[in-house]
């Protein structure tokens, strides 16, 4: 970048099975944002260790694209373009990784951990498609671990470098554990309050330190669709358009990412499974260790009409 002038930089993140990847498939195909096809785990294990970073420092710009390529999972990038994420469909040839690696080596310097981040994010622009005169708005999307405070730690380093503004989901505990505990069936109910609590404080200490903050339900982006994305877009200073209603992977429709099995487009049985998943004194515990504000209530059903009263639109 030649500019010190801070770009404007648009972060999407959710804890692990918290509805990032719906929120990420309603948004793939606008046509005025950069969003990579799938989670961007570089800034996440850079902001999580200070070895990284030294090592990233010190690495020269020979062995910079390797770097970059071992804290992408050791070809995240790779896998992903090739057609083989895990969470990911229709990302085949999304992403031109000779023009990401070309900037790397072109730009990296020794010594400047916040110019590691603005080279990776201004390469993943570039294979992207970004070229001279593009105005889309960059976008930061990754699954934000409460336990290793990665809301934090990854807005940090970005907002060193980024005029930042984020975009954060939040899953009705219950909910959200049903669906953990699909993967991980021991996990520690105290942990998990606990961890949902933090992310709550953590969401509030971004909007205190870095910039402005959209509380996204992932409850409402299911039920009202429509309004909630209009939210989202006007928050990131973007046209809606209908494009953002239908859940697509690569510009094509697609599966729900789901732990439950796939259902095409946005799975609504996700919001009350975790009634016939979790025993009674599970939920008793949540609701009662849990803070308030992280529980969805249903919207009230108009006496008139018949249908859901619609929820406020986003007031920036």
């Amino acid at each position: 970048m030649t500019s010190n002038r801070k770009l404007p930089l648009l972060i999407l993140g959710a804890p692990p099975r918290g509805g990032n990847h719906l929120l990420r498939g309603l948004l793939d195909h606008h046509p005025d944002l950069l969003l990579p096809p799938d989670e961007d785990y570089f800034v996440r294990h850079l902001s999580r260790s200070a070895w990284l970073r030294w090592q990233g420092m010190l690495a020269s710009k020979a062995t910079a694209p390797n770097f970059y390529r071992k804290l992408q999972k050791d070809g995240h990038l790779e896998r992903v373009n090739a057609g083989h994420g895990t969470e990911v469909f229709g990302s085949e040839d999304s992403l031109d990784l000779e023009a990401y690696y070309g900037y790397i080596r072109t730009h990296h310097e020794r010594g400047d951990v916040d110019l590691l981040v603005r080279n990776h994010i201004e390469a993943l622009a570039m294979a992207l498609g970004h070229r001279p005169g593009d105005r889309r708005l960059r976008v930061f999307f990754c699954a934000l671990q409460p336990s290793n405070e990665d809301l934090t730690g990854v807005s940090a380093l970005l907002a060193h470098s980024f005029d930042v503004r984020g975009v954060f989901l939040v899953r009705d505990p219950r909910a959200h554990l049903s669906s953990k505990l699909v993967r991980n069936p021991t996990l520690n109910l105290r942990r998990f309050c606990q961890r949902q609590n933090h992310y709550w404080q953590e969401i509030s200490d971004f909007e205190r330190r870095f910039g402005p903050v959209l509380r996204l339900r992932f409850e409402e982006l299911v039920t009202a669709t429509e309004a909630r994305m209009r939210d989202v877009c006007a928050f990131a200073g973007i046209e809606f358009n209908e494009g953002v209603l239908e859940y697509t992977q690569g510009g094509r429709p697609s599966v729900s990412n789901s732990s439950f099995g796939g259902s095409t487009g946005i799975d609504h049985s996700a919001l009350t499974r975790y009634r016939d998943t979790l025993p009674r004194e599970t939920i008793a515990y949540l609701e009662e260790h849990c803070i308030p504000e992280l529980f969805w209530q249903p919207p009230e059903i108009s006496p008139v009409s018949g249908e859901p009263v619609p929820a406020g639109p986003y007031s920036p």
